[in-house]
């Protein structure tokens, strides 16, 4: 992405098996086969049962952080047919077209840089990019010991010339992907990660230095032509991470604002590529994204919970895949088969990892504590409406998972007076699952997703649904965008739950959401349709061959 820049050698062309060489010969770890072993084994429990304490904390290092990037916004393979090659990467995109852009700002790290930095990814080298050295007390000032930042942006651009005025959408779903991805990576290692919520769009440009990048003036209507200035980059969030049991710190914004604010001083290097030599501008897309930037509030609190359990109904449904082959493996089914099914219980205990709150604790499902959506700074506000095909010993129909508790009376009242709102046979008791309405779903399903097979080939297709207009009037058009991002969140947790069960998913970003409404009897926009997705068995191309992601030996393909 940028030009002329110092290549950290330190990240440079890390290989999967470079990767595991540099933990093992790492001088901070005193029994480094081991400790790789417990790693491996606390990633897979991490992300298959949603543990809630991580033991291991590693140190902040060349390694770890190129652990990090590389089990969350890495290549993950090539793919090639006749005279066509593209890459995969381990956070899924609309289309393959990858908008999302992350940096790191860090303390000083041995071989990457010798005092602390604010550098861009660059996930095809699988390198960083120094973008501006800055002051070392800037980090220890404001977050506890061992803590860093990462930043997320998008360029509407690489979507919008193909999708249209739904690239604002598509964006954002990709934050909410990225956002978990980092989350579950960062896990791996004993980090936690949150939101820093309380930042606004400023602080935010400034922290990542896309402030210097300014130009673009929002046109009356939509216009085709030259203007390279529509590529830039818009500031999405800044993730905190640091190491997991340390949450009795707080984080005071006024004075971060103040000290990102000098942030336009330092010498920052590099300039963006050029995407396209001509362009089309949609200019909703850009009309949106000014009128829910969210401004600073100072008065925002910072708050760490505890890690919550995710729920256990069926732990035999996982196939004994390793952490890294389904982080790595993971990929956006094409098509369905319209055959594969699975068990009641592998069901549910997908829907259990759904949760916001985890199980166990005696609460209703609200606070979002279990991992990854604990890295969201706001209650739960997405539901999901399933449709199910091909679950053995689950009646076809309309199933309805309440994500927040104290919208049921709500959704009760407001969807059809013959639903049903029942607990279906079998459904564990803590898992807020509700059956609306028995019957064949599949062609109800393919017609509200475009007339798309995938939805109605799979196991189950569901449309998540958000508290909507209460949402953006108590809390502000800010939110918006973060309701995307939640709908993003849940989206990588049904991704890495198929593979771990051995079938697999997609998003479907093409729906009719006033038919979704219809369907549920939804009136006005307090409940609002924001994302598609469908589980079942992939229906794979052998035409298509698979090459590693990174050059070496690699079983990532």
């Amino acid at each position: 992405m940028l030009e002329a820049l110092v290549v950290l050698t330190g990240l440079t062309n890390l290989t999967r098996l470079d990767v595991t060489f540099l933990l093992r010969s790492s001088p901070s770890f005193t029994s480094p086969l081991k400790i790789v072993k417990t790693r491996l084994l606390f990633l897979l429990l991490c992300i298959i049962l949603f543990l809630s304490h991580f033991h291991l904390q590693s140190p902040i290092s060349k390694s770890s952080v190129s652990q990090l990037f590389y089990d969350s916004l890495a290549l993950s393979a090539w793919k090639t047919t006749g005279f066509s090659t593209w890459s995969l990467r381990a956070n899924p995109s609309s289309g393959n077209l990858h908008p999302t852009e992350a940096y790191i700002i860090s303390p000083a790290i041995d071989s990457v840089c010798d005092s602390a930095f604010v550098a861009h990814y660059a996930p095809k080298e699988h390198s960083l990019e120094l973008r501006a050295k800055i002051p070392e007390t800037f980090l220890p000032r404001f977050f506890p010991s061992n803590a860093f930042l990462i930043g997320v942006s998008s360029i509407f651009w690489r979507e919008a010339w193909k999708y249209g005025e739904r690239a604002f959408r598509y964006c954002n779903h990709d934050v909410g992907h990225a956002i978990a991805a980092v989350s579950f990576a960062a896990a791996e290692l004993g980090w936690d990660v949150k939101l820093l919520d309380g930042l606004g769009f400023k602080e935010l440009e400034g922290l990542m230095g896309l402030g210097i990048y300014q130009g673009f003036r929002i046109p009356d209507k939509p216009i085709k032509g030259k203007f390279p200035e529509i590529e830039f980059e818009h500031p999405d969030c800044v993730l905190v991470v640091f190491p997991n049991g340390v949450n009795d710190f707080n984080v005071n914004y006024k004075e971060l604002s103040s000290a990102i604010m000098e942030f336009g001083n330092l010498e920052w290097v590099g300039n963006p590529n050029s995407l396209s030599k001509e362009h089309a501008c949609w200019d909703v897309i850009y009309v949106t994204a000014e009128a829910v930037k969210k401004p600073l509030k100072i008065d925002d609190k910072f708050l760490v919970d505890k890690f919550q359990n995710s729920g256990v109904c069926s732990e035999g449904s996982y196939k004994g895949f390793s952490a890294r082959e389904i982080i790595r493996k993971r990929r956006s089914a094409a098509d369905m088969d319209g055959v594969t099914k699975i068990e009641r219980d592998t069901f549910y205990q997908i829907m259990l990892h759904c949760l916001p709150s985890g199980c166990g604790s005696g609460e209703k499902q609200k606070r979002q504590l279990a991992l990854p959506f604990r890295a969201l700074s706001w209650d739960a506000e997405v539901h999901a409406v399933l449709f199910v095909h091909r679950v053995v010993g689950l009646s076809k129909g309309l199933y309805f998972l309440v994500r927040n508790e104290d919208h049921l009376d709500e959704l009760k009242k407001v969807t059809r007076a013959e639903f049903k709102w029942e607990k279906p046979e079998g459904c564990p008791a803590d898992l807020p699952l509700y059956e609306l309405a028995r019957g064949d779903c599949q062609q109800i399903a393919k017609q509200l997703s475009c007339h798309q097979d995938i939805a109605s080939d799979g196991c189950f297709s569901l449309g998540m649904v958000a508290h909507f207009e209460p949402t953006l009037h108590s809390k502000g058009a800010w939110m918006y965008p973060r309701l995307f991002w939640e709908t993003g969140v849940l989206g990588q947790v049904l991704y890495l739950e198929a593979h771990a069960v051995g079938i697999s998913a997609t998003g479907i970003g093409c729906f009719f959401d006033d038919p979704v409404h219809e369907i549920l009897g939804l009136m006005g926009s307090n409940f609002q349709s924001l994302y598609h997705f469908t589980v079942g068995g992939p229906v794979l191309d052998k035409r298509i061959m698979s090459l590693p992601a990174y050059p070496g030996p690699s079983t990532d393909a």
